[in-house]
């Protein structure tokens, strides 16, 4: 699913022309939507599986305020490893560092691995290291932030990199995202009428 209506034969020649000038590890994301395309899980990891490319299966999330997202519509990860698992038996895999965002599963038979990311039923805020830059030059701390700090008024501003870097970590260190653990809790339903930043404006 896209919305540039770009073929998916298109895409596949894509990934394949990615994999053979020796882009690997190789990962394609899916985000699942339950009743309208997680009737493909399968198809995709069967698509993939022995290939080399690691299919990411991430939950369909309410990332700004566009995609009417709504909490039905959300296939927990654990049913998306469970049905591939059926076809394909799973066991899991060591996390390459504490602050990775997807569970990984390893097919039994050695035909590679898959991932999962559980970003609305098991959160990882705690373990969150990443940061997201705005082509304008705001810093968003989160994919659910409703604002950004201000980069780019530094630097045109004549601020070292040094000053850049100190002002970064302050900014870090204040950092008190929480959303996926807050989700439906009366801090955030207190905030819901402010406009998130679109995924499409600061990147995955």
């Amino acid at each position: 699913m896209n919305d540039a209506d770009f073929a998916v034969g298109d895409m596949l020649d894509g990934i394949e022309a990615a994999q053979a000038a020796g882009l690997a590890p190789l990962k394609v994301n899916m985000v699942v939507k339950r009743g309208t395309n997680d009737q493909e899980i399968v198809p995709m990891a069967s698509h993939f599986k022995g290939t080399g490319a690691i299919l990411r299966f991430i939950e369909y999330m309410d990332v700004g305020v566009s995609n009417g997202w709504n909490m039905s519509e959300v296939l927990p990860s654990a049913q998306v490893v469970g049905r591939i698992d059926a076809h394909f038996p799973l066991e899991p895999l060591e996390a390459h560092s504490a602050a990775e965002t997807a569970q990984r599963w390893g097919y039994r038979d050695g035909g590679g691995e898959i991932g999962v990311i559980s970003s609305v039923t098991r959160a990882f805020c705690g373990s969150c290291i990443r940061a997201r830059l705005s082509t304008e030059g705001k810093l968003y701390l989160c994919l659910f932030a409703v604002s950004g700090h201000d980069l780019r008024g530094l630097i045109r501003g004549g601020t070292s990199d040094d000053e850049v870097a100190t002002a970064i970590a302050r900014i870090w260190e204040a950092r008190g995202d929480r959303y996926s653990q807050l989700r439906g809790s009366a801090s955030v339903q207190a905030r819901e009428n402010a406009p998130r930043v679109e995924m499409s404006y600061i990147g995955g």
